[in-house]
């Protein structure tokens, strides 16, 4: 009985001994351990600095009829894309024109190899219609302010009645088949043979000719309207 006391008193004396051991031997192991080194901080992209703002100097486009600017409109007889602000077709006849708060710039266009006209505010045909009608004279562009005094003329100039001619700026070329007269006026000229233009619809006449004989009858008419 005494010498089995003893065994199990022993058992009972190592084992608690045995686990302390144990549990010494690895924490001495785990403090060996290198240290798993901390991850270092999420990199961000460094930004780019914003590019300086670069001011190159740019030159404005003015519509047709802006003054200041040597890309203002030109009477040079030669119709560029952008150089109008609208344009009509009526078959052969092409108008183009653009506005201020001051001027109406025109282009007129017809494919002949005479004059080309237009007329502002014809009350029945040509009756007190304030009529342009360009031509080419000697290869050089030529112009008449004119008004008609019946339904189908006569329209004499202006200053043939007691008027102005107030045409400012004209030019005009023939190529292509085409005859081509541009033209600038004030849209209230205060001449009582010119019509004033307004803001919106303006009805129109126009017509051209078989060559540059001003007087002799059109072989095309129409009518429509421009809005300024």
């Amino acid at each position: 009985m005494a010498t089995a006391f003893i065994r199990l008193g022993s058992r009972s004396i190592v084992m608690p001994v045995f686990i302390s051991i144990l549990l010494i031997f690895l924490t001495f192991l785990l403090s060996c351990q290198p240290a798993t080194p901390a991850a270092p901080p999420a990199q961000l992209p460094a930004s780019s600095p914003a590019a300086p703002a670069q001011s190159t100097p740019q030159e404005s486009q003015p519509a047709a009829g802006t003054s200041g600017s040597s890309a203002a409109w030109v009477p040079d007889g030669t119709i560029t894309q952008g150089e109008y602000q609208k344009s009509k077709s009526f078959g052969d006849y092409e108008i183009n024109w653009s506005a201020d708060n001051e001027f109406v710039y025109i282009g007129m266009k017809a494919k002949t190899d005479g004059w080309v006209a237009m007329g502002f505010g014809a009350e029945q045909f040509m009756k007190n219609a304030d009529i342009v009608e360009g031509y080419l004279s000697d290869g050089k562009a030529a112009i008449a302010d004119m008004f008609s005094t019946g339904e189908f003329g006569p329209h004499p100039a202006d200053v043939q009645q007691g008027g102005t001619d107030d045409i400012l700026q004209f030019g005009g070329k023939r190529e292509n088949g085409a005859t081509v007269i541009e033209f600038k006026r004030k849209l209230d000229t205060g001449d009582k043979f010119d019509k004033p233009l307004v803001k919106g619809a303006n009805k129109i006449i126009w017509s051209f000719g078989a060559d540059d004989q001003p007087t002799n009858k059109h072989v095309t008419r129409g009518s429509g309207e421009i809005d300024l």
